[in-house]
């Protein structure tokens, strides 16, 4: 969802933007988080396209003896919806290696819990689920662990509960020692469905490599649907008697509702979804970017939360007959609490 502020993080943003007059090119996310940058900036000024401040900055971060720099945030201001502050780190062209901080991680029946962070870039060799009662954060991490342990695994991570009465089911990844990379979409990847999707596809290339991928995994989400298949999973029922030092488990199974997945796992977009069903899905600033809009809409009024103008933005833009939208711009009456909403349509 957009800010209020319009306060985004343009990690991932790759531009095409030629920087022939400057020598500081901009990195990816990915390519900025294994570097060590030896200075932050900030620049301010009236940049009306991303297009724009890049170059600016590429231009400031030349100056300060960068051979790369990696946009962090850019704010627009309340007061002037022209005026943008951009901050960036800069890196040399011998950068050094960023120092990977030693892991605290928590441990259960002598199995790790890991983090999100760490878990979604790694691919799991199973997948658990169980239903019990379970107390506390507590009991439900020995219950996963236990589970884990008996199938050889060096980690877990608890992805979802929900609550079945007064039992809680769990789905919890496994992991071994070594275990591979998840190749991932990336956060900006163009929808392959989308009409930028296909041309990019049908141009080949880079342009290609810019679409979401068949067999690649969303960045922010597992599936559990994908996984349960994968691994023909069931849920395990567990009956935990109040007497902890006389713990037994008896288990029964149920039938896994989960089906094949054959899609690829999109990137895990703000979805705004009508009362009606119809759903469309709020695109970020650097896929945004990548694209170009069929047309724009804007509309006027009070609105509280992001979801409240994220919600009227897709709305409009559904009834435009888009597939994605883009909050492009807010602009702030100078008199009053209304704001004029900007809204970029993608097919």
């Amino acid at each position: 969802m957009t800010s209020l502020k319009k306060t985004f993080i343009l990690g991932t943003m790759a531009l095409a933007v030629s920087f022939s007059s400057f020598a500081a090119q901009q990195l990816t996310e990915q390519q900025a988080k294994d570097l060590q940058s030896f200075k932050s900036i900030t620049i301010r000024g009236a940049f009306y396209t991303d297009s724009d401040y890049v170059l600016a900055m590429s231009k400031a971060a030349d100056k300060e003896g960068a051979a790369s720099f990696f946009i962090t945030t850019t704010n627009i201001s309340p007061s002037n919806d022209t005026l943008r502050i951009v901050y960036a780190k800069l890196y040399k062209a011998d950068a050094p290696k960023a120092e990977e901080q030693a892991e605290n991680l928590r441990k259960f029946e002598g199995i790790y819990e890991y983090p999100k962070s760490k878990a979604i870039r790694l691919e799991p060799f199973n997948i658990v689920r169980i239903r019990g009662y379970f107390p506390n954060e507590y009991d439900i991490n020995q219950a996963v662990a236990k589970e884990a342990s008996s199938k050889g695994a060096y980690a877990y991570y608890i992805d979802s509960r929900s609550e079945f009465g007064s039992n809680i089911q769990v789905a919890a990844y496994l992991f071994k020692k070594d275990a591979p990379e998840r190749k991932l979409q990336p956060e900006d990847a163009i929808p392959y469905d989308s009409e930028a999707g296909q041309k990019a596809l049908a141009q080949g290339g880079d342009a290609a490599m810019q679409v979401e991928k068949l067999g690649y995994y969303s960045p922010s989400a597992f599936n559990e649907k994908f996984y349960a298949d994968k691994f023909n999973n069931k849920v395990k029922v567990v009956d935990q008697p109040s007497n902890k030092s006389e713990t037994s488990i008896s288990t029964s199974t149920t039938k896994s509702e989960a089906t094949p997945v054959s899609e690829p796992q999109h990137v895990n977009r703000y979805t705004v979804t009508l009362p009606d069903g119809r759903k469309i899905q709020e695109l970020n600033d650097a896929t945004a970017a990548k694209m170009v809009a069929f047309d724009t809409i804007k509309f006027r009024g009070y609105y509280v939360t992001d979801q409240e103008i994220s919600y009227q933005a897709g709305k409009r833009a559904i009834d435009a007959g888009a597939k994605y939208y883009h909050i492009a711009r807010i602009a702030h009456d100078s008199n009053g609490p209304n704001i004029t909403v900007f809204v970029d349509l993608y097919r």
